[in-house]
This record gives C-alpha cells, sequence and structure tokens, in this order.
C-alpha cells in the first residue's frame, strides 16, 4: 500500500492518468455519436416509410434511385416541383432525400421543407406529424414550432396552437398578435357562449390589438346584427374600406358618420354629392367624381398586399396565406368595370 501511494506521488503516473481519463472519454462520445446517428437514421427511415408515395413513372422512380446526384440538386429539383404546384413529385423526393441525408442541418431543413409541402398541398394532419417528428429531433426548430402553431389554427386546435406558441415564446419569438388573434378563433369557434357574449369578448380583445375590431364588425354583419354607431365610430376605418365599400346598408347607415373617409366611401357608392375635403385613395375620390357627373359603369376593386413578404391576394387576410405573418394586410383600391349580373353561382 506505501508503494502504491509513492507511485501516485509520482508526476509521471499522473499525467498517464489524465490521459488515459481523456483517452476513455474521447472513445465513448465517439461511439455515442456514432450509436446516436445510426439510432436518428433507423428512426428516419421508419418514419418516411409512412410517407412514401407509389408512383408508376419508371423516369422518375429511376431519377431517384440515383445515388449519384447530389442532395442540392434533389432539394432544389423539390423546391421547383413545389412552385410548380406538383406536391407529389415534390413530396416524393423529399422523402428520398431524407434517407440519404446525414447532416442534422440538412435534415433539419429538409424536414422543414417537407412539413411546408404537405402544409401547401391541405394534408394538415400529415404536416403537424412531420413538423412533430423535426421537434422530437431539433427541439429548439422555431420554423417548424411557428408552421406547427399554424396548421394546428388551421384543424381549428386552438388549445395546442397556444401550447407551441408557449414554446416560441420561450426561445425569445415575439407571440403576443398570434396568441390575441388564436384567442379570437378560439371564441367565435365556442359554442357555450351566445352571438352577444361573443361579440363582447372579441371587443375586449380588440382594445389589446384594434385589427380585431374589423373581425367584430364581419361577425355582426354575418349574424345580421345592426350596428351601434358607437362602435362604428370606433372602427380602424383605413384598414377596412373594402368592408365599407360591400356594408349592408341597413346594418348602418353610413351618412350619418362625419369621418372624412366614410363620407369619401358615401360620395363613391352616389349616396351623397361629391365634395372637395379631405383625403382619401385615388381610386375612391376618382369614383366619386365620376358619379358626380353620372357616370355609372366603373366600381370600386381591391387587392390586398402583405407588407411582410410583398405578395398580393384577392381577398382579405388576417394570416398571410404566404408568409403567415398576423396583420399585415395593406388594401389597395382599384377602379374597374362594374358588372350588373345577378345570382351568380359556381354551384
Amino acid at each position: 500500500m506505501d508503494n502504491f501511494f509513492i507511485e501516485y506521488r509520482d508526476p509521471l503516473f499522473g499525467v498517464i492518468i489524465l490521459f488515459a481519463l481523456v483517452f476513455v472519454i474521447s472513445f465513448s462520445n465517439y461511439w455515442w455519436g456514432v450509436f446516436k446517428s445510426k439510432e436518428d437514421k433507423q428512426s428516419i427511415d421508419k418514419f418516411v416509410k409512412k410517407f412514401e408515395i407509389v408512383t408508376d413513372e419508371n423516369e422518375y422512380k429511376k431519377l431517384l434511385e440515383d445515388a449519384s446526384i447530389p442532395l442540392e440538386s434533389l432539394a432544389l429539383l423539390a423546391h421547383a416541383y413545389v412552385k410548380g404546384g406538383d406536391y407529389e413529385k415534390a413530396i416524393n423526393i423529399y422523402l428520398v432525400a431524407l434517407k440519404r441525408v446525414k447532416g442534422r442541418d440538412e435534415r433539419q431543413y429538409l424536414l422543414s421543407a417537407l412539413g411546408k409541402t404537405y402544409f401547401k398541398a391541405g394534408f394538415l394532419h400529415r404536416s403537424s406529424e412531420i413538423y412533430l417528428e423535426s421537434l422530437r429531433l431539433h427541439p429548439r426548430n422555431e420554423e417548424s414550432l411557428k408552421y406547427l402553431s399554424v396548421v394546428y389554427e388551421q384543424l381549428q386546435e386552438y388549445a395546442k396552437a397556444q401550447e407551441v406558441l408557449e414554446s416560441l415564446e420561450e426561445l425569445g419569438a415575439k407571440v403576443r398578435l398570434q396568441r390575441v388573434y388564436l384567442k379570437s378563433l378560439a371564441i367565435l369557434k365556442e359554442g357555450n357562449l351566445s352571438d352577444t357574449q361573443k361579440i363582447v369578448q372579441l371587443l375586449e380583445l380588440s382594445t389589446e390589438e384594434p385589427f380585431l375590431r374589423r373581425k367584430a364588425f364581419e361577425f355582426m354583419q354575418e349574424i345580421g346584427l345592426k350596428i351601434e354607431p358607437s362602435f362604428f365610430e370606433t372602427l380602424p376605418f383605413e384598414e377596412m374600406i373594402d368592408a365599407l365599400w360591400y356594408m349592408d346598408a341597413k346594418a348602418y347607415d353610413m351618412l350619418t358618420c362625419k369621418d372624412t373617409l366614410v363620407r369619401k366611401i358615401a360620395m363613391a357608392k352616389g349616396f351623397i354629392p361629391y365634395e372637395e375635403e379631405g383625403d382619401a385613395p385615388f381610386a375612391v375620390d376618382v369614383l366619386g367624381k365620376l358619379r358626380s357627373t353620372g357616370y355609372i359603369k366603373a366600381t370600386l376593386g381591391f387587392e390586398y398586399v402583405c407588407s411582410e413578404c410583398k405578395q398580393v391576394f384577392p381577398i382579405h387576410f388576417y394570416r398571410c396565406p404566404h408568409c403567415q405573418s398576423i396583420h399585415t394586410a395593406k388594401i389597395q383600391t382599384l377602379l374597374s368595370l362594374a358588372s350588373h349580373e345577378e345570382n351568380i353561382s359556381f354551384l
């Protein structure tokens, strides 16, 4: 025993012990990494099999089976198919790429791209499965969390969407708008609330985010409720020119409102004589002047531009269909030829 302590006090012995420990730790880490990588690959292969699509196109099959094609080329080809709306081929390519990929970052990108493709194709449940798998492998992936919350929103599973937002908030993302918007959707879906209670709760939410007053206004129109002046006067008129243009005259008499923009819309509709007062969108002002001359073949049209991604859409949105941002719709007014066709049906 004494001899052991003498040797232990030898500096060379300590160095040997240190190098031995470093070797053991490095060796263990290496084999743990190999085991974990193999386990992840087996998990991905098993996961991919659930989503594989059978195709009879021989040339397409050969392309997918050609291992000499770089993963970057496959990803670009899949992206091109997505742009062209051929989601089935894009999904197949992403699945093949997932089988071949080894790097963590590449796998994370492919899973996110595959989830988006399923989302765009309308397969919401499959999209949610993809994003959950992505988060299992990469828990701090903000993009997967963002799109998973949108998927749950589309599925009307608002409680799950709120839980995902909490995770996003923990990562430092700003989710206040999303949270308030989800609350408004949950209120409108709630079957235990009367229409009056829904309106009251929507108006309470609108004190946090005024853009929700438009949603309350649309709901009142939908249920045929007469609009009170005390509510109408508080509406964000510049953000709802289109809603004012199409507003049912029985719901509210806009001639009682003194707001300049509302009066300009009334002039464009021909309800009151045109007057040079205040500012208004160019198309609204021009249409008002045309109405004053008796010209009735023109009307207003609308386009909606997302202030984030600059995409243009033909209908109003609260969440951009392209980039999923909330409250980014900017209304552009257009002069167009009036159509007098009635009772048009696409059924």
